[in-house]
């Protein structure tokens, strides 16, 4: 179905991302590529659907064929007839407002007729059962549910391999269950499965084989017994992750802190829906991680507490003193779920050192060596890999040294190696006079890192 032949690749003239590739996937099959953060994974999967050459302007050497067809010789319509994608991202995957036109779109885009398109639309719900998601507002679904729809759009192509790139980054635990069991679906339906993934053992049931990419090469190929037997440590040190789901260790919130939250309301849009929080206490040295479902609030909790939700009613005090949304703002500092939105400059260290007054000689090296960034010291931020834009915003945070940190899902798309990085410059920030907060899906950063936790669940 997939071969591929000495593909190497780079995205600038003296930058090798991958070098002398070769492999051969089976129709059917489902494969993992799996790595370090900037190890050449999401290239992989760039050049088997044609984005890297054509939408990211990569160099390309070597033989790419997709059903004997070398997809050089292509147009990129004619490999997305062959080959659906499903990003990281869900949002970059998306045309359309409604969802059931998203649905179709594709299907409009290459002529079919309205009894077809129907007859597809009644297909896919009988494989997956998301009726519930149709004429639906894209912009007012969780991540969870645009992960799915994203899933649904791919298989309604009616192509016969669909590539994924990091599809559970910013998943809660039932939406990657679905997205499992969709993927199981597809595979028993004969469709080649090629996944670039960090978090892993949502695949273990599923994957005919793994391939550990490291520095752009094949580092091994594993095939799915060999993978399994494997030891864990042992993958741990190459920069893995856990291959079996792990269970959340972190004790619930205490009752006793310095920052007392005696109330936070907010209303989310025109829904009936609200945020309510009442006599929660955090205190200073500690570290809190915010868990709940995708879309039950989290990042609007982080919100409210920093104090740029305007329209939230809230009533927070430090040391007996209440705190306005001004004077929390002055005093926190905020890594996004989605760090395109704050990364601004032409330079990773003009990132990192962007908006500090006189910041600690050495500091910013020390903490961009700590993430291993500082030989991209002088790469423009967006020309990075997910990961390591993640660790700029989380290195430009940490040198900010805040009163109060926030972490909104900060190990999106990262490697073992790299989140026990991030987990350990947490660790060693956290001073008496800080309190540190994250929200997030990921049981093993948590448990690596969170002094309590604050399941928003409770609230509801």
């Amino acid at each position: 179905m997939v071969e591929i032949k000495n593909l190497s690749l780079s995205y600038e003239k003296d930058e090798e991302i991958l070098n002398n590739i070769s492999l051969n996937i089976q129709q059917g099959e489902c494969v993992l590529f799996t790595g370090k953060s900037g190890s050449g994974k999401s290239s992989i999967i760039n050049s088997i659907n044609g984005l890297s050459t054509r939408y990211d302007d990569a160099m390309a050497d070597g033989e790419v064929k997709i059903a004997d067809k070398d997809i050089k010789e292509l147009e990129l319509y004619e490999i997305s007839l062959m080959v659906s994608s499903v990003f990281q991202n869900p949002k970059t995957h998306f045309f359309n407002i409604n969802t059931t036109l998203e649905l179709l779109f594709y299907l409009e885009n290459i002529g079919l007729s309205r009894e077809e398109m129907d007859k597809r639309l009644e297909d896919m719900l009988k494989v997956f059962p998301i009726k519930h998601l149709l004429n639906r507002d894209i912009f007012k679904l969780s991540g969870g549910e645009k992960q799915i729809l994203c899933i649904a759009s791919s298989y309604i192509s009616g192509t016969n391999m669909i590539v994924l790139d990091e599809p559970s980054s910013n998943l809660d635990d039932d939406n990657i269950r679905i997205v499992s069991d969709m993927l199981a679906k597809l595979k028993s339906k004969g469709i080649t499965l090629i996944v670039s993934e960090h978090r892993i053992f949502y695949l273990m049931d599923i994957v005919d084989r793994v391939f550990l990419i490291q520095d752009g090469k094949i580092k091994k190929e594993y095939e799915k017994d060999e993978f399994l037997k494997t030891d864990q440590k042992a993958l741990n040190d190459l920069g893995l992750r856990d291959k079996f789901k792990t269970q959340l260790k972190v004790p619930g919130i205490s009752e006793e802190g310095n920052l007392e939250v005696k109330s936070i309301e907010f209303k989310f849009g025109s829904t009936n829906n609200k945020l309510r929080i009442k006599d929660l206490a955090f205190r200073s040295g500690k570290t809190y991680g915010i868990i709940g479902a995708n879309g039950l609030g989290k990042s609007t909790f982080i919100r409210c507490l920093i104090g740029v939700e305007g329209k939230a009613k809230d009533e927070i005090y430090l040391d007996g003193k209440k705190l306005s949304k001004k004077d929390r703002l002055r005093m926190s500092s905020l890594v996004m779920q989605d760090v395109n939105h704050q990364l601004f400059t032409d330079s990773v260290t003009n990132e990192v050192c962007l908006g500090i007054k006189n910041i600690e000689e050495g500091k910013e090296k020390a903490v961009l060596e700590n993430l291993d960034l500082h030989v991209f010291k002088d790469r423009h931020p967006m020309s990075l890999s997910g990961g390591q834009k993640q660790r700029v915003a989380i290195a430009s945070v940490i040198c900010k040294d805040s009163r109060f940190m926030f972490f909104d899902e900060p190990t999106s798309g990262m490697d073992y190696a790299n989140m026990m990085r991030i987990s350990k410059l947490i660790k060693d920030c956290k001073g008496n006079d800080k309190t540190i907060f994250i929200a997030s899906h990921d049981v093993e950063f948590l448990n690596a890192t969170a002094d309590h936790i604050v399941d928003l669940k409770e609230f509801q």
